[in-house]
């Protein structure tokens, strides 16, 4: 992993360590609430305002990785992420009030900023520089399996055992994540991250102007694509069973199925597809794919197309996030510039799940898609408006340009 080489080994492991952190928190409230709910005799907001207190305390803690990751490397504040988040699951075991599952939730929110996603690209690019390209893809391609792997795990335990048990047992998944991360070689950083200035720099040259005004953008994209993402997430199952109009609940696997057929086909094509390309096909699509949903009430065959389409360009957007950095700023900056341009989009996430519960109880389904194709529509324009901007400029040249990493390391 030195000289801005990652071995396959690396990027299998640090996949591994996704596919373990968000089986473990993001998705472990949908298996486990139920269980929790019947034992604790909590209510549903109480049971799931931890994943809410997280992502809130992730948005807090987010302007900070850049100088934690400066000090102390991307691995070593991913170890120390997955960390917060084992000894997270293993204190919800043994957790009995309210507040001290708040509070739980807190560290485990803390662990999650510096050891999910956001993470795991800042490592890879900060050992790989831009051409962390398509080790991206293969990062995510991993991750996207934490759902389906994670759902009938924890589904599993639950059958031989109760929900604190089966909460220990994630802690040991946990445990697995860092000896994942400990086979990761520390290496040598490739362009090291700057901390002597903020994340927006000072509107002087023509050139930090042009990087303060796509940053804005960049923050404006992420929030929106983040708000409503959670909160068709986190609703899916509802507004699948409700909109299908026939439908059997089997098709919702179809979600998953586009989400990782899309990641697969990205990684197949060894990532070829330009970060400014795929962030503009992605702002075009989504529009199209809330509007076959809404589309269902004629035929089932637009909520399938709607389910599958959805999942393929959720799919794909965790890609964006990680790569369009790469093109619109220097890639020595990338750890700086996206812990603070990613905040908003974790408050916005935070707030989703709650705003979509309104939505639904006020307009309900259909009422709903409308709103997201609404908003999706200001996603596809800033997409052009980022577009337009950057297209035709050297970073794209450089962004498209890119090699894939070595054959013999991937």
């Amino acid at each position: 992993m030195t000289d801005g080489h990652l071995s396959g080994r690396s990027i299998f492991c640090i996949g591994m360590t996704q596919l373990i952190n968000w089986g473990i928190t993001f998705y472990m409230p949908g298996v486990f609430g139920t269980a929790i709910m019947a034992e604790t005799g909590w209510s549903p907001v109480v049971t799931f305002s931890g994943l809410t207190v997280a992502m809130l305390v992730m948005g807090l803690v987010s302007p900070l990785t850049g100088f934690v990751m400066a000090r102390t490397g991307g691995r070593m504040m991913m170890m120390a992420g997955t960390f917060a988040i084992t000894i997270g699951c293993f204190l919800m075991a043994i957790t009995h009030s309210t507040t001290a599952w708040v509070a739980v939730w807190v560290l485990t929110g803390v662990g999650m900023r510096l050891a999910l996603y956001d993470a795991a690209f800042a490592l890879l690019v900060e050992t790989a520089g831009a051409g962390a390209r398509r080790a991206v893809s293969l990062v995510t391609l991993l991750g996207g399996l934490a759902s389906a792997v994670f759902w009938t795990a924890g589904a599993a335990l639950l059958h031989i055992t109760d929900w604190r048990h089966a909460l220990l047992v994630y802690g040991c998944a946990g445990l697995v994540g860092l000896l994942f991360l400990t086979a990761v070689p520390a290496g040598r950083r490739v362009n090291p991250p700057m901390v002597g200035r903020s994340g927006f720099p000072a509107a002087g040259t023509a050139e930090d102007r042009k990087g303060f005004i796509s940053g804005l953008w960049y923050a404006a994209l992420i929030a929106l694509l983040s708000f409503v993402s959670t909160g068709v997430s986190t609703h899916f199952p509802r507004i699948l069973i409700l909109a299908a109009y026939g439908l059997p609940t089997l098709a919702g696997m179809l979600w998953g199925v586009g989400q990782v057929s899309a990641r697969l086909l990205d990684v197949a094509s060894g990532a070829r597809l330009s970060a400014l390309r795929l962030n503009l096909i992605i702002g075009v699509l989504l529009p199209l794919c809330f509007l076959a949903g809404l589309a269902g009430c004629v035929t089932p065959v637009a909520t399938a197309l709607f389910v599958l389409g959805y999942g393929a360009v959720n799919g794909l957007c965790t890609v964006v996030k990680a790569v369009l950095p790469l093109v619109l700023f220097d890639p020595q900056q990338y750890a700086r510039k996206t812990g603070v341009l990613l905040s908003p989009g974790f408050f916005l996430a935070a707030l989703a799940p709650s705003a979509y519960a309104m939505l639904l109880e006020r307009y309900g389904i259909p009422g709903t898609l409308l709103v997201s194709a609404i908003l999706t529509l200001f996603i596809t324009a800033i997409s052009v408006v980022i577009w337009r901007r950057h297209s035709g400029s050297a970073v794209q040249s450089r962004d498209e340009e890119t090699p894939p990493l070595p054959g013999k390391n991937v």
